[in-house]
């Protein structure tokens, strides 16, 4: 999808007050939760970001598609061109693709679709690879096995959780990139070169604790609305908007708790 365009922090009471809080060495916690509040306004594009709904939408259906009797033709039934006996790298490589069809189909890209498309790869690799024997070198039959273990309540919170707590991250790294090259230097937050390495590890940890709020809430939501009436792009889309709230507002509370 291209690189995502940066510019300058948008000129806003909120985000100034995230730069205030950078330079005056506040903990990782609180930036996070400022952050989150001023991206609000951004986050709420979701609603109508057809790349990100159907990058989540997509998710929600690989596990079933692996749990099928013929895994191939329900890949190819979700619109993705992969080559026989898929690999995980294959399955990632389609996702990506149908994700930028979607957007392009529907008016164009977005940075937030580009954020979403890029999550949602990064948790195919991330989450189900921890369940092959091997990265390199599994078998179509070990990528389909891992992923079809995640068509269970728990298993599919978790990867979920991934995906939601990885484009968090990646949609207030979004912001807070522009800024945080203000603040390296001698006497700044970033004096040393390693600071703005250890910032954003905590920023990452900090979203991630704040994403297990939407972890079972995920797979009760999957695997009732499956089982009931299955999972539709518009049954996603509504998921994924309320628990991306959810992880907005829990980061907004976690503010001054730790970081």
């Amino acid at each position: 999808m291209g690189h995502v365009r940066l510019g300058r922090l948008p000129a806003t009471r909120k985000w100034n007050e995230v730069v205030a809080l950078l330079g005056e060495r506040a903990p990782v916690g609180d930036i996070a939760g400022a952050s989150a509040n001023a991206a609000e306004a951004s986050l709420s594009a979701a609603r109508d970001d057809p790349a990100l709904l159907h990058a989540f939408w997509l998710l929600t259906q690989l596990p079933l598609a692996a749990r099928s009797g013929d895994f191939e033709r329900a890949l190819a039934d979700l619109g993705l061109d992969v080559p026989a006996n898929p690999g995980l790298s294959d399955l990632a490589g389609a996702v990506a693709e149908s994700v930028d069809r979607q957007a392009l189909l529907a008016g164009g890209r977005t940075d937030l679709g580009e954020l979403a498309q890029s999550a949602v790869v990064q948790s195919l690799a991330s989450v189900v690879g921890r369940e092959l024997p091997q990265l390199f070198g599994s078998t179509a039959e070990d990528v389909r096995s891992a992923l079809g273990r995640f068509a269970g309540k728990d298993s599919f919170g978790r990867l979920a959780r991934d995906f939601l707590a990885t484009l968090t991250l990646k949609h207030l790294d979004y912001y807070l990139s522009r800024a945080m090259p203000d603040f390296v230097g001698t006497a700044s937050r970033f004096d040393d070169v390693a600071d703005p390495t250890r910032f954003n590890e905590a920023l990452e940890l900090h979203c991630r604790e704040a994403s297990r709020i939407v972890e079972d809430f995920a797979g009760t939501w999957f695997s009732k609305t499956q089982y009931e009436t299955g999972i539709t792009p518009e049954k996603a889309r509504g998921f994924a908007l309320v628990a991306l709230r959810k992880i907005g507002a829990e980061l907004k509370a976690r503010r001054g708790t730790n970081g």
